[in-house]
This record gives structure tokens, sequence and C-alpha cells, in this order.
């Protein structure tokens, strides 16, 4: 009689068979694995070559003939642009004195004086003068009424200038340049206009004294910079211009009493003037 399996026995053989499959399955997904990681690495080192290589030179298909790159022209060898002379070699148009920089027609000190008999207008009220002023002028404007005293310089281009703005009695200079001029006067009293063409004053650089507005020069500076003393005993504004060949530069501008020192730039100027507007008495002074 064949004897039947017990029920503990059958389990047993199940749980080793279970066991073995396990097992077998391990191993399987091992050997995978391992394959894979493998795969992976030969195909990292074959990117990882594949770019050292690119890196360096150009990868040429197999059986095409490889060119060596020293027969192709480089493009080093094509002439430089820098070779080109350059156009700084040219003048620059910088050295020509810019217009600009002339604030008026001041004559050269070279130049060789033509003496111009002054101008003079007299009136009552209010007129209108024409005039042609040959020259940078010394215009001396004075007024012995008792209300406005406005004289304004139409020239032709009809960019006005405006020359006086006072009330009452008014004696005083101003700068006129060059040119064809309509000069309108409004007054309630007598008035009196004198154009005088501005000549040569080197003693104007030095010490100077006088009283309201005031045009002094024409001077040769003697030094590109100096320090100079301004007093003013008047009550309204006063205000000292320098105007020169080369440039022009404000110097002071005060109200009423002034006692002090500033520093003027000549620069490489060959001629210059002093505009002075002030209402009392004025002294300027080198140091």
């Amino acid at each position: 009689m064949q004897k039947k399996s017990s029920p503990l026995e059958i389990i047993a053989v199940i749980v080793v068979v279970i066991m073995l499959i396990g097992l077998g399955l391990m191993l399987a997904n091992l050997f995978t694995r391992r394959a894979t990681v493998q795969t992976a690495v030969q195909e990292s080192q074959s990117t990882a070559f594949q770019t050292r290589v690119d890196s360096t030179e150009t990868l040429v298909p197999v059986g095409v003939p490889q060119s060596t790159p020293t027969d192709t022209p480089r493009p080093t060898d094509t002439p430089r642009p820098t070779d080109t002379p350059r156009p700084t070699s040219t003048p620059r148009p910088t050295s020509t004195p810019r217009p600009t920089d002339t604030p008026s027609p001041i004559p050269s000190p070279t130049s060789s004086p033509t003496p111009v008999p002054p101008q003079e207008f007299t009136g009552r009220g209010a007129k209108v003068v024409s005039v042609a002023v040959p020259k940078l002028s010394r215009v001396y404007l004075g007024h012995e009424g008792r209300s406005n005293f406005i004289v304004t310089a139409y020239p032709d281009d009809d960019d006005d200038e405006l020359l006086v703005n006072e009330i009452g009695y008014y004696a005083g200079h101003r700068l006129l340049e060059s040119g064809r001029y309509d000069i309108e006067i409004k007054a309630d009293g007598p008035w009196l206009i004198r154009i005088t063409p501005l000549s040569w004053d080197d003693t104007a650089g030095g010490v100077l004294a006088g009283r309201g507005d005031d045009i002094r020069g024409l001077f040769t500076p003697l030094v590109s910079r100096a320090i100079y003393q301004f007093t003013h005993q008047g009550e309204s504004n006063f205000i000292v211009h320098l105007v020169c060949d080369t440039h022009w530069d404000g110097i002071v501008n005060e109200i009423g009493f002034f006692d002090g020192e500033s520093i003027v730039n000549f620069k490489d100027a060959r001629a210059c003037l002093w505009d002075i507007m002030a209402d009392g008495a004025w002294t300027i002074a080198p140091r």
C-alpha cells in the first residue's frame, strides 16, 4: 500500500519550489542589471572618446581622404584692415578754432587799426535811428528824463539785443558788434548815443576804476591765469564779464556792496575786454 504524504510535507515541498523560483528570478535580474551597466559604461566611454575627438579635430568619414588643414589658406593670410592708412593721419578739423568759441568779433592785436570816427545821435522821446557799425564798438548811452529809458538794437538777422532798460537818469557804456542796426529808443527826455570803435588799451589788464556800466579794453593778457580783486559801492547788480577772442567767462555776479577776489582765466587769448554792469563806483585790480 502506497504511503500518503502528510500535509506538512506538501507544504514544505511548495515552499521549496517557491524559493527556487524566487532565487532563479533574482539571478536573472542580477545578470540583466550587470549587462545594462556594462552597456551604459561602454556607451559613456564611447561618447567621451567621441567628444575628445570632436574637440581636437573634425571627424572625417571612413574612406574619404582627409585633407590636410594646412593646405587651406588661413583667414589670417588675408591683409588686415589695419594695414590701410588710418583716417586719423589726416589733420583733424578740431585744430581749427570753432566759431562758437568766439563770443564777439574781437580784432587780432596784429591787425592794423584803422581810425574810425565816432557816430553820435541825439534826440528827445521815442525815436528809431539806423546805423552801420564798422567794427566792435563801445556805445555811450545817456538819458536825462524821469521815466523809462529803453534802448534796443535790431540787427539785420532780427536777433534783437537789449542795451539799456532803466528808469530816469542814465549814463553808461555797452558793447555792440559790427553790423547794420535799427536802434529803437524809448524815452521821455533828451538822450544821447555815441558809438566809438574800440581801440587797443593794454593798461586795461591792470588797475581799473569807474562808475556804472562800462566797457574796458582791448588788451592782450600777459599770463594765462591771474587773481583779481573786485569792489563795488553800489546798491544794485554788479556783474563783470571777461570777453576774449577765444572764450567768454562770467567773473562776478553780485548785488550791492562787494569786495572780493576771483581767478580770471585768460587761457591762450590774445585780445580781451571787460564788460561791467554796475550802479555805483567799482574797481578791478590784479593781486
